[in-house]
């Protein structure tokens, strides 16, 4: 029995040994690692969102021109990329104001970010305005919005125009 109780015993220590071991290595990323993969993370999925609603917005406006979407509908669809737009503005306002950002390229890219953005959303309201008056400036507008917000978007990206 005497046997028996110390392999049992040893199990245990064992098992407590793997536990103690894992859970070490498992939080072995310091707060600060693990702070710049979630920034990386944003900066991946800012730069993704960006790229969609320039790309949503110009999609939104074909659908008007070949008739496909009617004005009520563009300016459904649009005040609701100006809304994510806002949304992800809030979020590099945020994480500025929090001084979350460590390194000065975060913080460069989080201005640039939201200087993209609020041109996009300039360029969903031109393109509403096109939509709502038939304005022909309006559209020279938007096109001219649209173009600056490409050359920052690719500038960003590192994406050849």
């Amino acid at each position: 029995m005497f046997i028996f109780e110390k392999i049992m015993g040893m199990k245990k220590l064992f098992i407590i040994l793997v536990i103690l071991v894992t859970s070490i290595s498992l939080s072995a990323q310091t707060c600060e690692q693990r702070l710049e993969k979630l920034l990386e993370a944003t900066g991946s999925f800012s730069a993704a969102t960006m790229y969609n609603t320039y790309a949503a917005i110009g999609s939104i406006g074909d659908g008007y021109g070949h008739d496909a979407y009617d004005a009520v509908t563009v300016n459904d669809l649009l005040d609701a990329q100006k809304k994510l737009a806002d949304n992800l503005m809030k979020v590099f306002r945020d994480l500025k104001d929090e001084k979350t950002f460590s390194s000065q390229s975060d913080i460069d890219y989080a201005n640039a970010a939201i200087n993209i953005l609020n041109g996009l959303k300039s360029q969903a309201q031109l393109m509403e305005d096109y939509v709502n008056t038939k304005k022909q400036q309006k559209l020279n507008d938007y096109n001219t919005q649209r173009k600056k917000n490409w050359s920052a978007i690719s500038k960003l990206m590192g994406i050849k125009e």
